[in-house]
């Protein structure tokens, strides 16, 4: 029988062997520690970042409760002074990913520091195209069942901007189809903590602010100009 208050999904069910001092961890306290050491490194080693991002995104990939005590470690924090910092260029896709995948299921960790972050990249021209998708699908995936995360993004101008941006990179098949997943999680109407959402609104301004109707519309026939 489950102990009352306790919630299955958060239980961690595996651990790494005691260490050295006889402490017993998990993956996800391993890689947090490791991405905040790395964080820290001066001068910046950015492929430490990297790697330790990757070690952290795979453990977040691995379920609910691994990226719940990611959190708890302070695993989004970490994450977001990293973009916050000039050094970050390089390991800005790296980051994006771990975020994205500490993002699923518990969208609530998203903050304004961490909204604004991502839209900024979004606005900034030299970022690669594959970055550009990365961000994006951060966003969807923030939007997902959480009606302020929507709305937040929206007061940033993330409708015209992902317009924009689907206009520009209507070519690139991972921008696209971000872009869409954008759209499309805009205009949900799944959090059940909101008796009211906006999804109506946010879809009528894809269409009058972003002008992106005729746009999908043509990507979807095949016969947008190239």
């Amino acid at each position: 029988m489950p102990f009352k208050g306790v919630n299955l999904k958060t239980v961690v069910k595996s651990y790494r062997p005691p260490n050295d001092d006889g402490v017993m961890q998990h993956d996800a306290i391993v890689a947090v520690d490791n991405l905040k050491a790395a964080v820290v490194e001066e001068p910046a080693n950015i492929s430490r970042v990297i790697a330790a991002c990757t070690e952290l995104g795979s453990v977040c990939d691995s379920g609910f409760a691994d990226r719940y005590l990611a959190v708890k470690c302070d695993a989004y924090d970490v994450l977001v002074s990293i973009l916050l910092s000039n050094d970050a260029a390089d390991g800005l896709s790296a980051v994006l990913s771990v975020l994205s995948s500490l993002t699923n299921d518990q969208p609530d960790i998203l903050d304004d520091r961490g909204a604004t972050c991502i839209v900024n990249i979004l606005c900034d021209d030299v970022n690669a195209a594959d970055l550009t998708a990365v961000a994006l699908n951060v966003i969807r995936q923030c939007c997902i069942m959480h009606e302020a995360n929507r709305q937040q993004f929206v007061a940033l101008d993330i409708i015209p901007l992902t317009a924009g941006l689907l206009t520009t990179h209507h070519s690139h098949r991972g921008i696209v189809q971000a872009a869409c997943g954008v759209f499309s999680a805009l205009t949900l109407d799944d959090d059940i903590r909101v008796p009211y959402g906006k999804s109506h609104e946010h879809a009528k301004a894809i269409v009058v602010e972003g002008g992106a109707l005729e746009m999908l519309l043509q990507l979807a026939s095949g016969t947008h100009p190239i």
